[in-house]
C-alpha cells in the first residue's frame, strides 16, 4: 500500500502534477515516467532531469527495504507473541503445580499434627518410666513434639525418669523450640 502510495505521488511529479502545491520533488517532466517504467531513452534528459530521477528510484528502493524490514519485524512480534504465550501457559502451570503442593503439605501437616496428638495421648496414660524408655529411642523431633504436646505435669514426670544426659538435651531443647 505505501509503494503504491509512493509511486502515484512520484509519478504524478514525474509527470508535471501538483501534488501538495508545488509538486513532489518538483519533476516537471513527462518523459522521466516513460524511464521509470523501462524506456531506456536517456539521451536528451538534463543532468537534473537524471538526478530526479535517480531520488525517485531511491526512493523506491528506500521503501522496498522499509517493508521488508517492517515484515522482519511483525515476523519477529509475532514469535515473540508466541514465546510469551508459552511462558505465560508454563506460569499458569507452576502456579498449579505450587498450589497442589501447598494443599499437600498443609495435608501433610494436619496428618502430622493429628498424629502427634495421638501419641501424646499414648504416651500421657503410660507409666512415666515406660514413656521416658521408648521417647528415648525415638527421633527426637518426634519427641519434642509429643513432649511439647502434653500438659507440663506429664511431660515433667516422663523427663524426670529419663538418664540425666537425655533429660538435659530434651529440655535443653524444648526451652529453644519454646523460645521460637
Amino acid at each position: 500500500m505505501k509503494r503504491k502510495m509512493i509511486m502515484i505521488l512520484v509519478i504524478a511529479g514525474v509527470a508535471g502534477y501538483s501534488v501538495a502545491g508545488s509538486g513532489l520533488f518538483n519533476f516537471p517532466y513527462a518523459h522521466a515516467l516513460e524511464q521509470q517504467f523501462g524506456d531506456k531513452k536517456t539521451e536528451g534528459q538534463t543532468p537534473s532531469e537524471k538526478i530526479r530521477l535517480e531520488m525517485a528510484n531511491d526512493l523506491l528502493k528506500k521503501q522496498d527495504e522499509l517493508d521488508k524490514r517492517e515484515e522482519l519485524l511483525k515476523s519477529k512480534e509475532g514469535q515473540l507473541r508466541v514465546v510469551e504465550q508459552d511462558i505465560d501457559k508454563k506460569i499458569d502451570e507452576l502456579k498449579r503445580v505450587q498450589q497442589k503442593l501447598e494443599e499437600l503439605v498443609k495435608v501433610r501437616d494436619d496428618l502430622e499434627a493429628k498424629n502427634v496428638a495421638n501419641l501424646t495421648k499414648a504416651y500421657s496414660t503410660m507409666a512415666p518410666a515406660d514413656a521416658a524408655t521408648r521417647l528415648k529411642a525415638m527421633d527426637r523431633g518426634i519427641a519434642l513434639k509429643i513432649l511439647m504436646a502434653m500438659k507440663t505435669k506429664n511431660s515433667s514426670k516422663i523427663l524426670s525418669s529419663l538418664d540425666t544426659a537425655t533429660a538435659a538435651q530434651l529440655s535443653e531443647q524444648l526451652a529453644k523450640r519454646q523460645m521460637e
